[in-house]
């Protein structure tokens, strides 16, 4: 069996650090080509003007302009690409009114561009082509935005273009990771293996340089997996990022009502627009989600009791939400309020009304822009918010190892000034971490809502002529060299404690009495105990 060592021919015959340097490779493990996401930067748009000279007609017009281009990126974040087009198109004409500079509409030009190249229409594709050809040199200065120009290049054809913009990026920032990972693909998709090859080598040179970087600068950092110094602030329930459900089995809330043919083919029909409501929903398409789920309710409600139409109703509730509109809040209430506890008897279903309410609470609470607060004790979002930590505490008792709930209750807590409640539920969070980075497979946590992480065995520090040869026996050997004669030796890559501890009592059978465990997250040497 070829065992899979990472270790150059170079660690026997010469000590160069610059090649023996081989680091964990989980930098870009996560990053996949052509990978992309909208950038908004509104407050940017007028930065290149001369606000004292700007008229009082040319400030009215920005604003206008910054209203079309916000509801433009909503739409961009939801792919609705079209609606996009429209909205940028009507804060292009207002931004023209202003008098901006070509600088200040390469925000918009380029974020159009992708609009169009993504539409799905091959004809805007041109479109795209001429929007590009209109953005200055200054665009190219913003890191994010320089890799999104260049994802348009790429997508309209100009393939040239996109990895002369990837490589200047690259230049300038050796560990931006995700530049080399498309560059790469790039040049695969074009069959210019060569290319191809050099980018991978760079990338894995840069690897190196940021991981010894890294390193030093966290030495005196290092922070322990589970027990975390710093005070645990939870995360803010996202909408937007909740799993629709759509395996309910809806054919079991008829009330044993005898349906005849006819009806039963109705009733399917019900249950599809449901599946594809969900499925639309799960792909972010809201406004044919809301669509597809309301024929879905109006079937069903004539075959189904209350505690069936739930799954419908719940998943409507959602997609009006999701839009963070302030019609969708009003729509929403109306699914809410129908809503009968059977749906809380699935722990999934529980969380993802739990941050529905959350949400319902969040946008019905009036904003004090003063103190950047929400006016949380009018009755509607006091009630909500109230139904929401219920079901957030629910959900919990019914998964203790499910991360997210913990996580958005605590966030909770904290915005509402109780710390104390938020620091009882964090040393639980802990717990849970803990359990589920010490048993379960990385499937299981990631299943969970766990971060990964990577436990590797360091066998200990050798010489030039102590290395013990059948170290290099062992999966995925890493060498770390110290000066020209030591070099610190790992093996191992192991996804849980368990697993990891059996392998450092295998090592120690083995006559490595001195090991031990090191984990990374993110790529990232931590602390272990």
């Amino acid at each position: 069996m070829i065992k899979k060592i990472i270790l150059l021919t170079a660690v026997i015959i010469s000590f160069n650090s610059s090649l023996l340097a081989i680091v964990d490779t989980s930098y870009t493990d996560h990053l996949k080509p052509f990978s992309w996401n909208p950038i908004s930067d509104s407050d940017k748009i007028t930065q290149y003007e001369n606000q004292k000279t700007l008229t009082k007609r040319s400030i009215q017009q920005a604003a206008k302009g910054k209203e079309h281009y916000d509801n433009a990126l909503n739409y961009m974040q939801n792919k609705e690409y079209m609606s996009a087009i429209s909205e940028f198109e009507i804060a292009i004409k207002r931004y023209e009114r202003a008098k901006l500079s070509a600088d200040g509409m390469n925000y918009i030009y380029l974020n159009m561009a992708l609009s169009y190249a993504n539409s799905g229409y091959p004809k805007d594709k041109a479109e795209a082509e001429r929007l590009l050809s209109l953005l200055t040199a200054k665009i190219y200065d913003e890191q994010e935005w320089a890799y999104n120009a260049a994802i348009a290049h790429y997508q309209v054809g100009k393939m040239n273009d996109a990895t002369k913009i990837l490589s200047k990026l690259i230049s300038k920032n050796y560990a931006f990771f995700q530049a080399y990972v498309t560059l790469e693909a790039i040049y695969r998709e074009g069959e210019n293996d060569d290319q191809a090859d050099k980018v991978i080598d760079r990338m894995l040179s840069a690897e190196e340089k940021y991981y010894n970087k890294k390193k030093k600068s966290n030495k005196d950092k290092k922070k322990n997996i589970v027990k975390e110094v710093s005070q645990e602030n939870g995360q803010k329930p996202d909408i937007t990022k909740i799993t629709p459900i759509s395996n309910a089995k809806l054919k079991d809330y008829t009330n044993g009502k005898e349906l005849d043919k006819k009806k039963t083919t109705q009733m399917q029909s019900g249950i599809e627009s449901f599946i594809l409501g969900t499925n639309s929903l799960k792909d972010r398409n809201y406004t044919i989600a809301q669509k597809q789920l309301k024929d879905a309710e109006k079937i069903l409600r004539k075959y189904l009791s209350d505690d069936g139409l739930n799954f419908v109703r719940g998943n409507l509730a959602i997609a009006y939400l999701v839009t963070q509109s302030k019609r969708g809040v009003g729509t929403a209430n109306k699914y809410l309020r129908n809503i009968t506890s059977k749906l809380y008897n699935k722990q999934k279903w529980t969380y993802n009304m739990a941050v529905a309410y959350y949400q319902f609470a969040f946008m019905s609470a009036r904003e004090d822009k003063k103190n950047k607060t929400r006016k949380w004790n009018s009755p509607k979002p006091a009630e909500n918010l109230k139904t929401s930590i219920k079901l957030f505490q629910k959900s919990i008792n019914q998964d203790k190892l499910y991360l997210p709930a913990y996580e958005n209750l605590i966030y909770i807590y904290r915005e509402q000034g109780e710390n104390e409640k938020a620091d009882k539920l964090a040393k639980s969070l802990q717990k849970a971490r803990l359990k589920l980075v010490t048993k379960y497979s990385l499937k299981e946590q990631q299943a969970k809502g766990g971060e990964k992480h990577i436990f590797r065995l360091n066998l200990g520090t050798f010489g030039r002529f102590d290395t013990p040869a059948y170290l290099f026996d062992e999966e995925h050997v890493i060498a770390i060299p110290l000066d020209e004669i030591r070099t610190v030796y790992l093996s191992g890559k192991f996804y849980n404690v368990n697993e990891v501890k059996q392998y450092q009592k295998e090592m120690k059978n083995k006559g490595y009495n001195n090991t031990f465990i090191v984990a990374y997250k993110d790529g990232e040497e931590i602390g272990f105990e």
